[in-house]
């Protein structure tokens, strides 16, 4: 007898004990309840998180680096791109994982590039033919025996066909040369393209059709079909030891040399011993340094008339600047100096003996967050250029150099192409504080960073001070007194909430500017003293909610009615005043439309408007946005710390506010 169940049976049997199972679970109202909270939980978590997403993000990107930052598909964990240091520099060498043509996995670094370009060996291609455009589709690159190569599908009278397109037919413009791909997988190779170019051109004919050859120095005949290709060069990360930079104008003639698996271009180098051979690593500009400090200490302002009209350009520290000879105006004796910032009329100048101060940096790296003006001069300081770990504000002196980072080609014998898309960052897990360090010791056009956060604190000061002075006042009086139209006042009172404040944003500028306080900090508070209509109305909500009867004591005892504000209700207050601490600090140390109108000096500049400022500055630059997300973070602070702190209170005030007595 079979005792095999059919899939219908046995379908019917896990439904059977679904349903059981099921009407089990929703008989008992305790695993009701339980799933019930459960999923109340997993809402309130998913909202939460959604609402906190903005904020993790924020605050997890300021301790990453901005290669991190950027990168796509996103990575959460921070992390820190290792690398090398190429010599004595300065300069990083960011360090890859790759795959060498061995197949081992190993830590590399990119020590220049090639492009590649796809060709056919005519001595294996057999036949061509021509055929119409409007029956070839467009190109759908396509790995074909390790290569990608642009194939193309032809609707032939005989079917469809991949094929590539290797010229166009001179005979009738509305053709194209092609060739199966099937015919030529063993006739594609992958060539560097400056031995292409430098390669002699000739034709051949091949089915009747006149076509463009490269005649190659090992004696190849190579179609060109393209499409080019940029493989990265890569060598171990030992070779950054040997680095040195260099002016580019040293390097000689270049060749090629075959080493490891690819071919690499060497240099000789002017001043190098004769026969050595050099690599160039990397060739970029470089911005001639002087720490800041070092310039306003020894740095001075000669006029041009103290100057040689003869220019020497001398080598400091391996960079090009330009000397004259000075002669000072009391007669002394002169000597030679360095023309840092030239002027039409001045020059700000440095005397040769303190030229041993210069260094350079990747132009790269730098940015213009600030310049000093110096009588009819202005130079250029970066304020948070890092130097041996270290962050060193520095003038930019002198004139951009085209540099060149070398090391000797003995020193690299195992190098091997790879795509660009096959290199993959070698990282570590890391907290990045450099955002914060750069940003703590930036000066803004001179203006240190913690002093936004110093305008800030008095302007939150001052109108919590307005706020506390006018609102319990206000707000007291309309809980206790009785007045004749007391009610309506209140109602007026709240109406001025609905006004926008867009609306009064010009009437009250030109009140400002006719009592000259423009370009001062008073807009700012002044008008916190005159009270502020949702402050009052939660604080005289909550005073109705204590009861008369402690007033009628504490008059009874003699007290006047301030003293029973003062040593009754406000007491009897701390939650409704710690809510308006916290709104009027939220309000005013959020505040950007105020003192962005009001304020003209950077020096006064509230930190929410020097976060915009900072943005500007740095925003065009992709190397920066761990500064501004931790400028934002450190804006952030304060906020968080008094409503951490003060939370029991605001949460306690909201909820008492719309009670009465």
């Amino acid at each position: 007898m079979n005792t095999t169940s059919s899939p219908e049976q046995m379908n019917q049997k896990l439904k059977a004990r679904l349903t059981t199972y099921i009407k089990s679970i929703t008989r008992s109202k305790s695993r009701m309840r339980s799933i019930g909270r459960s999923g109340s939980y997993a809402v309130l978590v998913i909202l939460a998180l959604a609402m906190l997403l903005p904020l993790v993000w924020l605050v997890n990107g300021s301790f990453q680096p901005t290669w991190q930052i950027n990168a796509i598909p996103v990575i959460w964990i921070p992390r820190e791109w290792k690398y090398v240091m190429a010599g004595d520099t300065g300069r990083k060498q960011l360090l890859w994982l790759a795959t060498d043509p061995q197949g081992k996995r190993e830590q590399v670094i990119q020590i220049g590039s090639r492009r590649y370009t796809i060709a056919i060996d005519i001595a294996q291609l057999n036949a061509v033919q021509s055929a119409p455009k409007d029956q070839i589709s467009d190109v759908t690159p396509t790995d074909v025996n390790g290569i990608t190569v642009n194939v193309r599908q032809w609707s032939s009278p005989t079917g469809n066909l991949a094929v590539c397109a290797v010229a166009r037919d001179p005979q009738q413009d509305n053709n194209l040369i092609i060739v199966e791909v099937n015919k030529i997988a063993g006739a594609l190779s992958l060539n560097p393209l400056d031995q292409i170019n430098k390669s002699k051109r000739a034709k051949v004919t091949l089915s009747g059709f006149e076509l463009d050859i490269r005649q190659m120095d090992d004696g190849r005949q190579l179609l060109v079909i393209g499409p080019e290709t940029e493989l990265s060069v890569l060598a171990s990360p030992e070779v950054a030891k040997q680095a040195e930079i260099i002016q580019t104008s040293r390097l000689g003639n270049k060749e090629f040399q075959n080493t490891g698996n690819t071919q690499i271009a060497i240099y000789t180098v002017e001043g190098k011993p004769e026969g050595s051979k050099w690599i160039v690593l990397v060739q970029e500009n470089w911005q001639p340094l002087m720490a800041q400090d070092f310039v306003a200490q020894h740095a001075f302002i000669a006029k041009i008339e103290n100057l040689s009209q003869e220019n020497e350009v001398i080598v400091f520290n391996g960079l090009n600047m330009n000397v004259r000879t000075y002669t000072p105006s009391d007669g002394s004796q002169p000597y030679p100096v360095a023309i840092l910032v030239p002027g039409s009329t001045e020059f700000l100048v440095l005397s040769t003996e303190y030229m041993d101060q210069l260094y350079a940096g990747p132009f790269s790296d730098l940015v213009e967050p600030g310049s000093v003006n110096l009588g009819t001069l202005t130079y250029r300081v970066q304020e948070d250029f890092e130097k041996g770990g270290k962050i060193i504000p520095s003038a930019l002196v002198g004139d951009l150099q085209d540099l060149a980072v070398i090391v000797p080609a003995t020193v690299v014998d195992n190098a091997f192409d790879a795509s660009p898309k096959k290199l993959e960052r070698s990282t570590r897990i890391k907290l990045t504080l450099t955002g914060y360090k750069r940003v703590l010791t930036l000066k803004i056009s001179g203006t240190p960073f913690w002093k936004f956060f110093e305008n800030s604190g008095y302007v939150v000061l001052m109108n919590m001070i307005g706020h506390f002075f006018s609102c319990t006042l206000v707000a007291y009086g309309f809980a206790r007194f009785r007045a004749p139209g007391k009610d309506i006042l209140f109602v007026i009172l709240l109406g001025t909430m609905m006004i926008p404040g867009t609306i009064v944003t010009l009437p009250t500028y030109l009140v400002f500017a006719h009592l000259g306080a423009l370009g001062t900090m008073i807009p700012l508070w002044v008008r916190s003293f005159f009270g502020n209509a949702f402050l009052i109305f939660i604080l005289r909500q909550f005073f109705m909610s204590i009861p008369y009867e402690l007033d009628e004591a504490a008059i009874l005892d003699g007290a006047s009615r301030m003293q029973v504000l003062l040593k009754v209700i406000l007491p009897l207050s701390k939650p409704a005043l710690a809510t308006m601490g916290i709104f009027t600090f939220w309000w005013h140390w959020n505040a950007f439309l105020d003192p962005l109108i009001y304020l003209n000096q950077q020096g006064q500049f509230t930190i929410t408007v020097a976060l915009s400022k900072f943005n500007d500055l740095y925003a065009r630059s992709a190397g920066y946005y761990d500064r501004i997300l931790s400028g934002a973070v450190l804006s952030l602070l304060p906020m968080m710390i008094i409503f951490i702190f003060a939370q029991r209170y605001f949460i306690e005030g909201i909820q008492l506010q719309g009670l009465k007595r």
